[in-house]
């Protein structure tokens, strides 16, 4: 149990590192955190800032943090739970970082850097489903949502043989698919204000 906990703890530590808040804060000298939605990730530091760069710049730091963490997790053990476990932890650290009082972004950037290295299949599949819901006129807020929704149901419909074939360690189509059900649920636990807001704007 040691490499996993191991794994869980180093995923967290990265994750949790303030990397957007630091971003803003030392070009902007916003506190992001107070501003716009109050979240730390890409698309709220594009907006406060009014900045592309800063936006792709965060995103990109973001998913350095979850291919960081399985790295790191690789150290401990090869085995694709303990890899898991140190990537799901990254997500968590992100949207709940211990150095901002709990207070953070909502993961998909740091999901997606660590899901390249651990199962590019969640990634080319919530990708396709988002592009068609763009395609569809959909907000990115609701495009998000929708496909963290629907990836791990697609996952569960694929071929063992072709998930399989997208994961570069050892990992059966049901550990990847156990994977791909866990980080919708953080993910989406992550985006409760997105549905509130996304209620709200088919209310008026």
């Amino acid at each position: 149990m040691l490499p996993y906990f191991l794994s869980f703890l180093s995923g967290y530590l990265v994750g949790s590192f303030p990397t957007g808040y630091l971003l803003v804060k030392q070009q902007s000298n916003i506190d992001i955190t107070k501003s716009g939605s109050g979240n730390v990730g890409a698309y709220n530091a594009g907006v406060v800032t009014g900045s592309t760069r800063m936006g792709i710049a965060v995103g990109i730091t973001d998913g350095l943090k979850g291919a960081i963490a399985v790295t790191l997790a690789a150290l401990w053990t090869p085995d694709f739970l303990g890899l898991a476990a140190g990537l799901l932890a990254s997500v968590v650290g992100h949207n709940y970082p211990v150095w901002l009082r709990f207070k953070g972004g909502r993961g998909l950037a740091t999901a997606c850097g660590g899901l390249l290295l651990l199962a590019t299949g969640y990634v080319i599949v919530w990708c396709t489903i988002w592009a068609v819901l763009k395609w569809q006129k959909q907000t990115i807020l609701a495009s998000n949502l929708l496909a963290t929704l629907a990836t791990p149901v697609v996952l569960l419909l694929l071929p063992e043989a072709s998930l399989e074939a997208l994961v570069f360690v050892s990992g059966t189509a049901t550990n990847i698919r156990w994977l791909a059900l866990a980080m919708s649920v953080i993910l989406l636990l992550s985006h409760r204000d997105a549905f509130a807001e996304l209620k709200q704007k088919k209310g008026e």
